[in-house]
């Protein structure tokens, strides 16, 4: 391959990251704020989230090239773990299965995405034991993020009333 060629593939994958980035940004400040004033529960959020998971998906191909499926498998095998992980955390539950998918889905999601960057910025140069180094990293984040899911409550509001009280 020349190298008019790789900076060509460099510059298509630049538009697809600049992309991300705008409709992330889209997303954040204009979307979000006009369902917020709408908004009663979750579930009232539709553009919000689907303009976030497009961004994710432009930004991870501007990112990845060529690994891009890979790192959708990667994400989906994560969703697929965490929901696994919550259904047998929560087995003598009754509704063990609701909370593996309100809990463990969108743990699973979080976890591969701060183990993309974790990846990317710790163990990219690393040679000596790099998969073990990369499971545990993993394994430690999903313990973490799930942690908060499960136990966190609310962490955000609880953060915002305490400044408040603060003040």
């Amino acid at each position: 391959m020349e190298k008019t060629d790789q900076a060509m593939i460099f510059n298509k994958r630049k538009i697809f990251l600049i992309g991300g980035i705008i409709t992330l940004l889209i997303s954040l400040f204009i979307i979000y704020p006009v369902e917020y004033g709408k908004s009663y529960l979750i579930d009232d959020f539709v553009y919000t989230f689907l303009t976030l998971a497009i961004a994710l998906f432009l930004i991870m191909f501007g990112l990845m090239g060529k690994s891009f499926f890979k790192g959708i498998l990667f994400l989906l095998g994560s969703t697929i773990f965490g929901f696994i992980g919550f259904y047998f955390a929560y087995l003598r539950i009754r509704w063990s299965g609701l909370a593996a998918v309100y809990l463990g889905i969108p743990s699973g999601i979080v976890t591969a995405i701060v183990f993309f960057l974790g990846n990317y910025l710790f163990l990219r140069n690393e040679t000596n034991y790099k998969l073990l180094k990369q499971v545990t990293m993993y394994l430690l984040i999903l313990l973490v993020v799930s942690i908060l899911f499960a136990f966190g409550g609310d962490w955000s509001f609880e953060i915002s009333q305490y400044l408040q009280r603060e003040n």
